[in-house]
Parts: C-alpha cells; sequence; structure tokens
C-alpha cells in the first residue's frame, strides 16, 4: 500500500504544475560523534524488531499489548483511515461525475380555474448527468499526489507512536525491575541491621557495649525501614503508570527477567551510518511526506491560475399530460407522448481579476514548501543528535556501571570487615556506621547505574528508528491475556 501510493505521489507530481520533487541535501555525516568504526559492521540496532531486542517474555506480553491496545497508538491508526478515505474523495476528481434523477410531478387544481388551465397535470421525467473537469494543467493530479503523500505521513507518523510507545513500556518495565532490586536489598540490609542492632544489644547488656553504639544501631535500622514503604509506593505507581500505557487499568504487572538479565550488551553497539536514518526512522519520512505534500500544493495553486476546463452533459426522457391527454407537437387523446433530449455544456473559466488571491495563494504554497523543507532538514539533524547522543549515554553509563560496580564490592568488603573489627573490640560502631551506609548507598547506586545502562540501550534502539516493526503471525488475542485487561 505505501509502495503503491508513493510511485502516485511521483508520477503525479511529474505531469502537474508542481515543482518536480528531489530529497533536499541534508549533508549527513559519515559516522557519529565518537562512534567506533566497527559498530559499523553489523546491522544497525533499529533494523531488529522489539521482540528480537527485548528477551523478556513478560516485557515482550507488555509490548504486544501496548501494541494493539494503546490509546495513542489506536488514535494514529484512526487517522490513516481518515487520510485514507480523504484519498478516495480527491483521487475520484480525476474521473467523470454521474449522477440519475428521476421526478414525477403531480398537480391539480381545484375550484374555479381559468379555461386553458388543466385540472391536472402530471410529468414524469428522468435525466441522466455528467461533469467532468478536464484535468488540462494537473490541478486535479496535484490534488491528488498531495492527498496521497499525507496518507503515507499519517502511516509514518503511526509507526513513530508505535515506537515512542514501545520505548516507554520497556523504559518503565526496566525501571519497576530496577525499583524491584532496590527494595529487595533494602530488605535485606533492613534484617542485616536488626541482627547488627540485637548483637549490640548483647553486648550492651554484658557491659562491653554502649548505649550510643544501640542508638547507632537503632538509626540504621529505622532509616532503612522508611525507606521500604517509599520504594512499594513507587512500584505500585510505576506499575500502574505501566498498566495504562499498555491500554488497561492501573494493576499489578508480573516480573519476567532481573534487570542484568535484560537485552544484550554489546560493547560496541551498532548504529550504522547516519545516511541509514532517512530510511528507518519513521519521523523522517512522515516530515519528507509532508515536503512531498507541501510541494503538491504547489501545484493545484499554480493551476487555479490558468483556465478551468469542464464539461457537463446531460439526457432525458419524460412525459407531460394534462387531464390525462398527452402534450406534444400533436395531441393524440388517451395516449402518452414521450420526449427525449441531449445537453452538452462544454465551459471553460479563466481568473481575470480577484485582486492577487490567486497569485498569493501560490507564493502562500510556496513558502509552505520552503518552511517543510526546513522542517526535514531539523528533523534530520535532530536524528542524528538523537542517535548520536544515545552512543556517548551508552559508553559512559556502560563505564559508570563498571565503576560503580567496584565501588559497590569495596564498600561491602569494607562493611564485612568493619563489623569484625567492632565484634574484635578493635573499633568503634561508629565505623560500622559509616561502612553500612556506604555499602547500603553503593548498592543502591550499582542497580541505578545498571538502569541507565540499558536505557542507554532503549534509547538508541528508538534514535535508530527502531521499535515500530510489525511482529510477524501474532495474533491480537494473544496480547488480551496482558495485566490490567
Amino acid at each position: 500500500m505505501k509502495l503503491a501510493l508513493l510511485a502516485v505521489v511521483l508520477v503525479q507530481l511529474l505531469a502537474t504544475c508542481a515543482p518536480r520533487y528531489e530529497r533536499p541535501d541534508v549533508a549527513s555525516p559519515t559516522s557519529y560523534r565518537e562512534e567506533p568504526q566497527a559498530s559499523q559492521l553489523v546491522p544497525p540496532l533499529g533494523d531488529l524488531g522489539w521482540w528480537e531486542v527485548f528477551k523478556d517474555p513478560q516485557l515482550q506480553l507488555l509490548l504486544r499489548t501496548a501494541v494493539y491496545h494503546n490509546q495513542d497508538i489506536l488514535v494514529a491508526a484512526q487517522r490513516i483511515q481518515q487520510a485514507q478515505a480523504q484519498y478516495t474523495v480527491i483521487a475520484a476528481n480525476q474521473y467523470p461525475q454521474v449522477n440519475a434523477l428521476l421526478s414525477a410531478q403531480y398537480q391539480q387544481t381545484n375550484g374555479k380555474r381559468s379555461p386553458l388551465t388543466p385540472h391536472s397535470t402530471f410529468a414524469p421525467n428522468g435525466l441522466l448527468t455528467l461533469q467532468y473537469e478536464v484535468d488540462l494543467f494537473g490541478k486535479v493530479r496535484s490534488q491528488t499526489a498531495q492527498a496521497a503523500a499525507q496518507v503515507l505521513e499519517t502511516d509514518f507518523a503511526h509507526e513513530t507512536v508505535i515506537s515512542t510507545v514501545v520505548a516507554s513500556v520497556a523504559t518503565l518495565y526496566f525501571q519497576l525491575r530496577e525499583l524491584d532490586a532496590e527494595l529487595n536489598i533494602a530488605q535485606k540490609t533492613l534484617a542485616a541491621r536488626k541482627e547488627s542492632l540485637q548483637l549490640v544489644q548483647y553486648r550492651l547488656e554484658g557491659g562491653i557495649g554502649t548505649l550510643q553504639d544501640v542508638r547507632q544501631a537503632e538509626e540504621l535500622v529505622d532509616q532503612t525501614a522508611a525507606a521500604i514503604p517509599v520504594l512499594e509506593r513507587t512500584i505500585a505507581q510505576t506499575e500502574d503508570t505501566l498498566t495504562v500505557l499498555v491500554g488497561g487499568y492501573p494493576g499489578a504487572v508480573p516480573r519476567g527477567l532481573g534487570l542484568t538479565q535484560q537485552v544484550a550488551m554489546p560493547e560496541v553497539p551498532a548504529a550504522g551510518v547516519p545516511s541509514q536514518i532517512l530510511e528507518q526512522r519513521p519521523d523522517v519520512r512522515a516530515s519528507e511526506q509532508a515536503l512531498i505534500a507541501a510541494n503538491a500544493q504547489i501545484g493545484v495553486a499554480r493551476a487555479i491560475l490558468l483556465p478551468q476546463f469542464t464539461i457537463s452533459a446531460a439526457a432525458g426522457a419524460g412525459t407531460a399530460q394534462a387531464d390525462g391527454v398527452a402534450i406534444g407537437p400533436f395531441v393524440f387523446p388517451q395516449s402518452n407522448y414521450g420526449q427525449g433530449y441531449i445537453s452538452i455544456l462544454p465551459q471553460i473559466v479563466q481568473q481575470i481579476f480577484n485582486a492577487g488571491a490567486a497569485r498569493a495563494g501560490v507564493s502562500a504554497a510556496e513558502a509552505g514548501k520552503d518552511a517543510a523543507v526546513l522542517q526535514y532538514v531539523q528533523t534530520v539533524h535532530q536524528a542524528v543528535g538523537d542517535v548520536s547522543d544515545a552512543l556517548v549515554a551508552y559508553d559512559k553509563n556502560r563505564q559508570a556501571a563498571r565503576e560503580q560496580a567496584a565501588y559497590a564490592a569495596a564498600a561491602l568488603d569494607a562493611l564485612r570487615l568493619a563489623n569484625l573489627r567492632y565484634e574484635g573490640g578493635v573499633t568503634s560502631f561508629l565505623e560500622v556506621l559509616i561502612s553500612d551506609t556506604q555499602a547500603y548507598a553503593a548498592q543502591i547506586s550499582l542497580e541505578q547505574a545498571l538502569l541507565a545502562e540499558r536505557l542507554a540501550v532503549v534509547q538508541l534502539y528508538k534514535a535508530t528508528g527502531g521499535g515500530w516493526q510489525p511482529e510477524p503471525q501474532v495474533a491480537e488475542s494473544s496480547a488480551s491475556a496482558a495485566p490490567g485487561r
């Protein structure tokens, strides 16, 4: 369907008053900023379907449900149908418009009337009309090409919405899994700190501890206990946001793989070359179709300056009766006399004076195209910038995650040593307090770093034009079992 409409756009533009369309030269760079050359040796991430990138079965179910039931996606799909119907309406103007008219007028006069006025008249009539605009200068063809481009624009806009929703669902799910990890850390830390508090209390009772140590241990327990409800609240709110996003009502979300098992994490992500964005990203393609439509509008505006040639034709037949007697050149009592006629009216209309309105229409169309060109160039630049930002984020977040993992491991070992020193009477509980606080914060920061690393993959996947591809051979019924539905 898309290829057929694109062919209509290109072929019809060549036969109109519209300028010949040429894609603007955006002079895209040969590579992205700070991108290793090796990343261009494998297929770009955006070429993959979302089911190939996100392997978690529960996430796939959420994504599948969102593609079928997200309200923004459904609205965008209706926009496509609306544009296709409008294209059919406009394309019909290329053909003659034929109408049939049947009438049977009956009239009766009661009371006094002149001698020549009949008591009743009856005039059945049948008429066939034809109206056709001879498209000498391509106005209708330009309108049709414009409508076809608008259909493609809405189609690509629909794909853009799908890509955005897929990225949003994956982002929320990863955030949910990271919150789950934080909650698990908090619960384990709370259990460990309660054990530590109990140990400190035993030491106090045995005369080798201090009340200050007990109070500090209680601080650690209360701090962690207070963090758990906040995490549980955030988890519930994230679940509600996610279930509404996929088209359901707020509710719980089944879990799948852990955060560290989500998506493959290559050393060098595949982004492809910048020129591929012109064909892969649906928002760039939608912007180009808007430019093609604006170019076709110039043909419409220019054609209005030229003569408009129309042909009208009518053919009909009927009878006329007065008091049951046929009326014609000769009167035949008790019979019907039929009359037939044909009318052909060619007409040429040329605007002479309209206070410059028609030429202003051409200027407006040309300005609209210039604006569409600038918008297209800006969209391409933004797309390349999105990929560049995602690559930098992936690289730096990956480095940060490695450093954070080393820091968390050191902090946990420092806590272990501090506990040994305290139990051996070598140091005060203050050292344990500091080490415990640092270890807890380091574990939380590590989970957040792992999340940022995976969100960079989602960002890169969307930036390179992935996420809109239709999943092959998947029935809609498989999506109806998702949570919240």
